[in-house]
């Protein structure tokens, strides 16, 4: 094989992390929009917009407050598992068409759901403070499970651009790189969030934005990416496509039964599986603590820039910290998982306290290093044959 040039490669590389810098700073300029929209709509159903302008600031309202933020809090969990459980569903489906069909195609078709769903909510932020906000909120993360969501579309592009690496040192420059663009995509996100808010403009022209950006990536995608299929494309049938991911899986546990790993995989699998769902929800429950202590929709934005940005800071150090003294993953994924629990203690200390905030993001940006390091752990456990089963599962 012949070895691929550096301008061919970053041919490759360059429209992937433009792509995942556009699909992440739209993702959490639309995290931060819908956080506003659920808590004002649930606002507005039970007062007017002056009280709900002054409830965070009126301490005689707290009662009402923590009513509101009750409704919130379930109305952002039937999003989350509306959308969570779809996913799961249709994940290993584009998983098994990126590796037997086409690179591009899950790309596109992810880009193209996810502007969709910003269309839909966008139209429910015009109806602000009605029940049929709530609804199509609803609707939107239902259509949007059908797209496989952001994990979908960052393996894909991982799957597209280390396509082209023939040596294990550009696989690991190329991953590098999007990594990058992708920590980059979600600082810069939040940053517009917080300078979107500081104007007082409204949610619908954020989720404007949002959809703006989506399009954009859609578009490098039909132009610049080329329709390469990968090494395992096949003939097979859709159908042979859609069951594969249940054969994969099957082998996959058979082969950890033979070499005794099932129960350890499973177990770590469960870990990782229950720390991701407290980070998917995570950013929603900071949300309403943080209106709860009086700070409003730009101080929010601003916290969740500073903390992604001290998270792409840890991820640098834990690259060195790997690299020069190749201490053990379990031991790094231990110490995350404890940093992950310090920092929701100290956001409960910092309601007689603000300044504890300022503890939360130390902790937050180090807990990161739990998952990281965790799939580590979990893909060594897997026999060689199975890695890329194991990644569609993890």
């Amino acid at each position: 094989m012949v070895e691929p040039s550096v301008p061919h490669l970053w041919r490759a590389i360059l429209p992937i992390c433009l792509i995942c810098f556009l699909y992440l700073c739209s993702l959490f300029l639309f995290f931060c929009a819908t956080n506003s929209l659920i808590y004002s709509t649930v606002c507005l159903l039970r007062a007017n917009e002056s009280f709900c302008a002054e409830i965070d600031q009126n301490q005689s309202l707290k009662a009402l407050e923590e009513s509101i933020q009750k409704e919130s809090s379930q109305w952002t969990l039937y999003g989350t598992l509306s959308f969570a459980i779809i996913a799961c569903i249709i994940s290993p489906v584009y998983g098994s068409l990126s590796d037997t069909k086409n690179r591009k195609l899950p790309i596109i078709l992810t880009i193209c759901n996810a502007i969709l769903t910003g269309l839909i909510i966008t139209i429910a932020s015009v109806y602000q403070g009605t029940k049929l906000c709530l609804v199509l909120y609803i609707v939107g993360n239902i259509i949007n499970g059908f797209g496989g969501g952001s994990l979908i579309l960052i393996s894909s592009c991982f799957g597209y651009a280390t396509d082209s690496c023939t040596h294990k040192e550009q696989h690991i420059q190329t991953i590098a790189i999007i990594e990058a663009s992708l920590n980059i995509g979600v600082v810069i996100g939040y940053v517009l969030c917080t300078f979107v808010f500081e104007l007082h403009t409204r949610i619908w022209l954020i989720l404007l934005v949002h959809v703006l950006f989506l399009v954009l990536a859609l578009f490098i995608s039909l132009v610049f990416l080329q329709n390469r299929s990968s090494s395992q494309a096949s003939t097979s049938s859709l159908r042979q496509k859609i069951v594969r991911p249940i054969y994969d899986t099957h082998d996959l546990i058979v082969g950890l039964k033979q070499n005794h790993l099932l129960v350890s995989f499973l177990i770590l699998l469960c870990s990782l599986f229950f720390y991701d769902l407290f980070r998917m929800g995570s950013g929603s429950i900071i949300y309403l603590y943080l209106h709860y202590m009086t700070f409003d929709d730009t101080h929010y934005a601003a916290y969740f820039s500073l903390e992604q940005l001290a998270t792409c800071l840890a991820l640098i150090f834990l690259a060195t910290l790997r690299r020069r003294w190749k201490i053990n993953d379990l031991y790094i994924a231990i110490i995350g998982l404890c940093l992950s629990l310090v920092g929701p203690m100290l956001f409960a200390f910092a309601r007689n306290n603000k300044a504890m905030i300022f503890g939360a993001i130390p902790s937050s940006m180090f807990g990161i290093y739990f998952s990281v390091c965790l799939r580590t752990v979990i893909a060594r456990l897997v026999p060689e044959n199975d890695k890329g089963i194991a990644e569609k599962i993890f």
